[in-house]
């Protein structure tokens, strides 16, 4: 019987009396004291997320950069060192492979696609690779998202963070039992060698720790200790995320869509070459196509995955994500609608179970 991967820290998920559940091949936390719980305390604090089933990919060598600008939508040149972009990586038809964040970190760029897409990135990436080389690190990393308005409180005694601003890594030695990185992307240092961005998946400032695989367990008592965090499953991860209008992987994009559709549009940098460019201009020139756009619920009902979206009676698109938003206490959702019902405040009815519930056109974020 197939079992799923587990991460370093499952013990201590389990000890804590985590719901744990199969998420893209891995056996992962859901749950500790509750969604609800967990996602306002990330609002209002900090959260301790184990996101160490993501991928780490690290691209170098002289055509590291030129592999990237061809097949990333948005533009390398902007990562410089020390800095990091978020990008969709596109099949020939302008289709989403995968999002991902891409580190600059001098010696090379770490990417972090998602659990479920690794494998299909990493395959396309080598097929591309030319002069770059590019090495598959995620069996020895691990990685801690600290999450929250407290995040920065919390970490600091840990390190140095006057430096670290939004969307920059940065390589720290913490102060605890000494463990290096890999060597491709480590360096020498007392204590617990480590990157440390400021990223996250919830809207909220926070930081993201990569660090080696057998030494996540160390850190996460550390954090876990302190009274302002709380820990967090991924139950709470995707309500955050959709409150903030955040793309999920396999779910808000399938492999059929392209980011004309999806946005953000920031993300698409058409001053230069890269794989998917002709057929996004396409697609643009030829138009009708549904794009993703956010909606409100007026009343009861909790929007989910796959739900007819009605215009007028008649179906005009489909919700992606939906939930009862824990801070707004309203359903709320990610849908792809059809031309000309995206304005904001248009009504339209979500089919729940057959009935139509009336809802409008917000565009994300909705807190």
């Amino acid at each position: 019987m197939y079992q799923s991967a587990r991460t370093s820290l499952h013990g201590r998920h389990v000890a804590a009396g985590a719901r744990m559940a199969p998420f893209a091949g891995w056996e992962m936390p859901m749950l500790y004291s509750g969604i609800v719980e967990e996602h306002r305390h990330v609002r209002s604090s900090a959260g301790l997320f184990d996101v160490s089933h993501m991928g780490n990919l690290l691209v170098r060598g002289d055509g590291a950069s030129e592999m990237l600008q061809r097949t990333l939508s948005n533009d390398i040149a902007l990562a410089t060192e020390g800095k990091a972009i978020y990008s969709h990586i596109l099949d020939e038809e302008g289709r989403i492979i995968d999002d991902t964040i891409v580190y600059n970190l001098g010696q090379g760029y770490l990417l972090m696609p998602n659990a479920a897409a690794k494998d299909r990135v990493l395959h396309w990436m080598r097929a591309h690779a030319d002069d770059a080389e590019l090495l598959d690190l995620s069996s020895g990393l691990a990685c801690l998202a600290l999450q929250g308005p407290r995040a920065e409180e919390v970490l600091r005694p840990l390190m140095d963070l006057s430096a670290l601003k939004r969307f920059r890594i940065t390589r720290a030695s913490l102060g605890l039992e000494p463990a290096p990185l890999p060597e491709a992307i480590g360096h020498q240092g007392q204590g617990l060698q480590c990157l440390v961005s400021r990223t996250g998946y919830t809207g909220e400032d926070g930081f993201e720790i990569i660090l080696p695989w057998e030494s996540a367990p160390a850190l996460w008592d550390e954090l876990i200790s302190d009274d302002r965090v709380l820990p967090a499953g991924l139950g709470a991860r995707d309500t955050l995320r959709l409150e903030k209008g955040m793309l999920l992987s396999g779910t808000d994009f399938d492999g059929s869509q392209t980011p004309l559709q999806t946005g953000p549009p920031w993300v698409v940098k058409f001053n230069r070459q890269f794989i998917g460019r002709e057929a996004l201009e396409r697609q643009y020139r030829e138009g009708g196509y549904q794009v993703l756009t956010g909606l409100v619920m007026e009343g009861r009902g909790v929007p989910r995955n796959g739900y007819p979206v009605l215009h007028r009676g008649e179906e005009a698109g489909t919700v992606t994500s939906g939930t009862m938003s824990p801070m707004l206490e309203k359903g709320i959702a990610l849908a792809y609608l059809s031309p000309g019902l995206t304005e904001e405040g248009t009504s339209v009815e979500v089919s729940i179970r057959g009935r139509g519930h009336a809802a409008r056109v917000k565009r994300p974020p909705f807190v």
